[in-house]
């Protein structure tokens, strides 16, 4: 029988491990520490009252609630049995399981934090508002080894400050798509090399060129910081700097290039249906639907390099968000909960959950593994993209004052009302947008 040490729990002074996590301290440190004091003090109380033997540490009967998304019910039912008969003393808890999806979860934790689930999967740019209304555990049960096992984006996306708030699940970002009859795999290794080619009629490139989701690639490639390097500084943003300008301007070289196109998820599908795309940037969601149309042609690969104006070859870092599995600080069987997250993101259920749902890993072990990921090259790309070069999503409110400036940016350069001439002067509003104060 597997069993797992947790004895961290008893001591009154953790040490915590900084791979993975930020070490800058921010304004919600004060917060924190009052809404997960009372956490911590639960966790050892309920291993006191143990008495220190290792099987009465977890409840005989245990009642855990655990939300996931319509898609994922059927894979947990199958990670909840084999959880069962991994840990005998689970076999009497009851686990029920209720469809919130990922990207619901914390509005539907904030409405009632009692009435959440125990265990419930959010996406990591909620982290920051879960951890300010201090509905979520501070992780201390296996953290060395949830830091170890994942890769440090992951681990980071689940961190504020010191804290580890998390246990990553999956990655979420973007790649290129690219259709083989029209490049080879020398050539989609820059994007300058690509729009320099004739392909008869067909657009050579395309993406979402007025989504900041996509645009701040450029951006991040080329040195330039959001909310700082750490994400976490409502008061920074570098995209106004000498590096910006360079990634400015080659964005609008983008928008301006008859070559290129500004395509949305139906405009690329349909670009592909009809063999008038050579490549695009997307995410995993489109790959079925573009390998369905391009067939032995399906060509994926990391985001191409490109060059700017200055001569310097940069890769573009695109945004990637994680899923992370959160314990709800209203729980009532902090350890259960613990325990049931940290396996629900283990090697092995990440291994079923790619086999099952085409998840994309951010264990190490798995995403070194190009046998296994090879039955997905979509997500063999995705999982290489996040390591070559990726930047977290902030998770700080001031993120929402990201997009619509980013959209006007975009829209301004296609528009024509955007030049090298007044670039500075474009971003100087944009980063003063971004950084307006909120409400």
């Amino acid at each position: 029988m597997k069993k797992k040490l947790i004895s961290v729990l008893l001591s009154t002074a953790l040490v915590f491990s900084m791979v993975g996590c930020g070490q800058a301290e921010n304004e919600t440190n004060s917060t924190k520490e009052t809404n997960t004091a009372g956490a911590d003090s639960a966790q050892t109380e309920q291993a006191q009252a143990a008495g220190g033997a290792e099987d009465s540490l977890y409840a005989a009967d245990a009642v855990l609630k655990l939300w996931g998304s319509q898609d994922d019910q059927e894979y947990l039912k199958e990670a909840i049995s084999m959880f069962k008969e991994e840990y005998p003393e689970a076999a009497g808890w009851t686990i029920d399981t209720a469809v919130i999806s990922s990207a619901d979860a914390k509005d539907e934790v904030l409405k009632d934090p009692t009435a959440a689930a125990d265990v419930f999967e959010f996406a990591s740019d909620q982290l920051a508002a879960l951890v300010d209304a201090g509905t979520l555990y501070r992780i201390t049960n296996d953290r060395a080894a949830v830091e170890a096992d994942n890769i440090e984006n992951a681990v980071a996306a689940a961190c504020i400050g010191e804290d580890l708030y998390g246990y990553p699940s999956t990655s979420n970002s973007y790649f290129m798509y690219y259709d083989k009859s029209m490049y080879t795999e020398e050539e989609i290794k820059s994007l300058d090399t690509m729009l320099a080619k004739d392909l008869g009629g067909a657009t050579n490139f395309a993406m979402d060129l007025d989504n900041g989701w996509y645009m701040a690639s450029f951006f991040f490639g080329a040195g330039c910081t959001l909310f700082g390097e750490n994400g976490q500084d409502p008061t920074e943003c570098s995209f106004n700097n000498e590096k910006g300008i360079l990634a400015g301007n080659y964005i609008l070289g983008l928008t301006q290039n008859p070559k290129v196109g500004n395509y949305d998820d139906t405009l690329l599908l349909s670009g592909f249906a009809d063999r008038t795309l050579g490549a695009t940037i997307s995410g995993t969601w489109n790959a079925a639907a573009i390998e369905e149309s391009l067939g032995e042609d399906f060509g994926v690969a990391t985001f191409p390099t490109v060059t700017y104006g200055d001569g310097s070859i940069v890769q573009p870092s695109p945004i990637v968000n994680f899923n992370i599995y959160g314990v709800n600080a209203q729980t009532q069987y902090p350890l259960e909960a613990m325990l049931l997250a940290n396996y629900l993101t283990s090697e092995k259920i990440q291994q079923l959950r790619f086999a099952e749902r085409n998840s994309t890993p951010v264990n190490k072990n798995l995403v070194a593994n190009k046998e296994l990921l090879a039955a997905s090259p979509a997500v063999a790309t995705l999982a290489a993209q996040t390591e070559l070069a990726s930047t977290v999503q902030s998770s700080i409110p001031q993120i929402a004052n990201f997009w619509s400036p980013m959209e006007a940016f975009g829209q301004d350069c296609i528009a024509g009302a955007v030049s090298e001439d007044n670039m500075q002067d474009v971003l100087d509003v944009l980063v003063q947008s971004i950084l307006a104060t909120i409400g």
